[in-house]
């Protein structure tokens, strides 16, 4: 009977150690997993500080630019029209021109045939009764 409630307290012993052994291996793996909860945690905190810092700045600069913004866009917006209405003016005033001086050019065309053909009409006529030499 010695025997066996040695051998039992052996037995109840080794499994005591296995289990001690297993519950520190938990232990140790539950602190580490508490560390990189505690971790994490403080991470998510930094950047959602940072997050609501940005948002906060952000929606301070709209609600202050919501206004002038808009005027400011309206404001460029007309300049821009008021430069493409001049840039038309422009271009149609060069496109006028441009009409007025080709018509122009064909108009001194026009003047100098008709006088080359008088002045050759002339000059046939002066050669045909001799008072023009024909050389």
């Amino acid at each position: 009977a010695v025997v066996s409630t040695q051998s039992t307290f052996l037995l109840y012993e080794a499994v005591v150690s296995t289990q001690s052994t297993g519950i520190r291996e938990l232990v140790i793996e539950n602190n580490e997993l508490k560390c990189a909860l505690a971790e994490y945690q403080e991470t998510v905190e930094i950047i959602m500080s940072k997050y609501r810092g940005q948002m906060a700045a952000f929606m301070t600069l709209s609600r202050n630019q919501e206004e002038p913004v808009v005027s400011n866009n309206e404001q460029v917006l007309q300049e821009y029209v008021e430069k493409m209405t001049d840039l038309l003016a422009i271009s149609d005033e060069a496109v006028k021109r441009d009409e007025k001086m080709d018509h122009d050019i064909d108009q001194e065309l026009a003047r100098l045939r008709y006088e080359n053909k008088y002045l050759r009409d002339c000059l046939k006529i002066g050669q045909n009764f001799g008072s023009i030499d024909r050389n």
